[in-house]
């Protein structure tokens, strides 16, 4: 590329955050969780993952007994697409 010019990348989901898993759908009993947490669709937590790492879930669905986390990254499943411009080299 030279200074000025533009150029879209397209980096498929396979190459970017991979698809989406069904194996980070993760059922927690909705007794483990806390009496404050309100739980609700969308709703985004932070858990300790099996590593000990932390990691943002989100609530996905909600049943009588349990709540359906979805421990994928959030652009899993998508393309992402970038639109560049070199403005200089330096």
């Amino acid at each position: 590329m030279k200074v000025g010019e533009s150029k879209q990348v397209n980096i498929p989901a396979d190459k970017a955050y991979g698809p989406v898993r069904e194996d980070a759908m993760v059922p927690v009993p909705r007794d483990q969780f806390p009496p404050e947490i309100d739980p609700q669709i969308g709703q985004q937590l932070e858990v300790t993952n099996a590593q000990g790492g932390r990691q943002i879930v989100k609530i996905v669905k909600i049943e009588e007994d349990q709540v359906i986390l979805d421990a994928n990254h959030p652009l899993a499943g998508q393309e992402l697409i970038f639109d560049i411009e070199l403005m200089e080299v330096s």
